[in-house]
């Protein structure tokens, strides 16, 4: 998938040089980043750096001894992986476990939020929900490599001098720079996410064929769309369908719930499913897709 990863990571390239902070999101696994002179530049960036370790959950459900865990420079413990880390970035801020898994109310997933978003200042001292090092205590006692050497957290001061105030890229009217078709596919494809949770949504790219919004004098004010869901393979096609049609219906379903609350109207979606073959080595199609920049 060359030509897919090649789209990736110029995102990734375009947005690093923007950054004002690196966040470098592996796994418990320490899965490394799929781009040697990537991290390399991250390695050598000078800005500030947080590694956050997802997957912790796991912990509790692997076997450490099994062939798979046992591979060279894998990880299966928290503080293996922090070590590895702090190993590889060792100017790293903070590496963070959490589980995103779990959702927003993770502890660590709360602590890397409120570090971003800056701490509590000197106006809202009792605030302890914003108050960086209580949220950073909630995750236990620091593990060794956690924080830089000599450090036991990260302060208020720090977090809110990592994304320093700017001038508006947008005015205050503006609610988004790109079409409701781009949130209609992208709902759709979390909900491909949520139902099927295994690696097929990867190949999954969603289509939106139609879109239509209701007239004012409609009685029934409806949004109608049709989408198609596009695999590289027919096996996969099968995986994404189901028996009977069962898995697609339940996307379609979480996929509506979703839209309607979004639009803020009732929403009638009808889905289907298409074999694009190879589509991620299709450099065309990548860029029909918005993977690749046209040339």
């Amino acid at each position: 998938y060359c030509d897919y990863q090649q789209g990736m990571m110029e995102a990734v390239m375009g947005a690093f040089y923007d950054a004002d902070v690196l966040l470098v999101v592996t796994d418990l696994f320490s899965t490394p980043i799929p781009d040697d002179d990537l991290f390399a530049k991250v390695q050598a960036s000078r800005n500030p750096t947080i590694v956050i370790i997802n997957k912790v959950d796991l912990t509790e459900k692997l076997n450490p001894d099994s062939e798979e865990n046992q591979q060279e420079g894998r990880t299966v413990t928290i503080p293996e992986a922090v070590a590895k880390w702090r190993s590889l970035l060792p100017n790293a801020m903070a590496i963070l476990p959490l589980s995103a898994a779990e959702g927003s109310d993770n502890t660590g997933v709360v602590a890397l939020r409120r570090i971003l978003l800056g701490g509590q200042t000197n106006d809202d001292e009792n605030e302890n929900d914003d108050d960086v090092p209580a949220l950073l205590r909630e995750l236990g006692r620091p593990i060794p490599g956690m924080f830089r050497e000599g450090e036991q957290t990260i302060t208020n001061n720090e977090a809110r001098a990592l994304l320093p105030l700017g001038p508006p890229l947008y005015s205050e009217d503006t609610l988004t720079d790109r079409p409701e078709r781009f949130f209609a596919s992208e709902m759709i494809r979390a909900s491909l996410f949520r139902t099927l949770k295994k690696e097929v949504p990867y190949c999954c790219e969603v289509r939106i064929d139609a879109f239509k919004e209701p007239k004012p004098q409609d009685k029934k004010q409806v949004i109608r769309m049709k989408a198609d869901v596009l695999v590289e393979r027919q096996s996969q096609k099968g995986i994404v369908v189901g028996k009977g049609g069962e898995q697609i219906k339940k996307v379609g379903m979480d996929a509506r719930k979703h839209l309607q609350d979004f639009f803020q109207s009732q929403v009638m979606l009808e889905l289907n499913v298409k074999v694009e073959k190879d589509w991620r080595k299709n450099e065309k199609r990548l860029k029909e897709y918005g993977y690749l920049k046209p040339k």
